[in-house]
């Protein structure tokens, strides 16, 4: 039988005026067992993982680096990839009420940008006009072959875009 202070800790309270630090030290020692303790007993049995439709593979089945690639870094496309694709955008949805885009090349996308480029914070454009701005003056970037297509604050500034 558990008794009734490690239930009712209103009766505690006045358990507490009396006996000070040794009850509350019991009542704390005795929730933790009985936490700890409170579970199922006995064994427990794993439920079974689903087939894999596919094979799992493991560092090992992967080829150790080469020195070839152990000082290989990510790199932009070259400046020529996309000079023949069809450069399309996408105003989205960014931070706090604000507008970015998505680029695609051939209908796949290929830059997604929230925020306003070479500017502090997350937030986007403020207006869909300034994103539109924006996106158009970014693609004619990438089709002139410049990558990446950086855009710096005086190029914000003459497009009206930040003041």
């Amino acid at each position: 039988m558990v008794p009734a202070f490690l239930y009712f800790p209103s009766i505690m309270i006045d358990m507490k005026r009396s006996h000070g630090w040794i009850i509350r030290s019991w009542w704390y020692a005795l929730m933790v067992v009985g936490i700890g303790c409170g579970g199922p007993s006995g064994p427990q049995e794993t439920p079974a993982l689903p087939a894999q439709s596919h094979p799992v593979t493991t560092v090992a089945d992967h080829a150790p680096p080469t020195p070839d690639t152990l000082g290989a870094t990510a790199a932009f496309p070259a400046a020529s990839a996309h000079a023949g694709a069809t450069l399309t955008h996408a105003i989205i949805e960014a931070p706090n009420g604000t507008f970015g885009y998505d680029v695609f090349s051939d209908g796949k996308l290929f830059l997604h940008q929230t925020n306003l480029p070479g500017q502090p914070g997350v937030e986007g454009c403020k207006t869909r006009e300034d994103v539109e701005k924006l996106a158009a003056f970014v693609i004619t970037k990438i089709k002139k072959g410049e990558m990446p297509p950086t855009v710096t604050t005086e190029e914000l500034k003459t497009l009206g875009i930040v003041h």
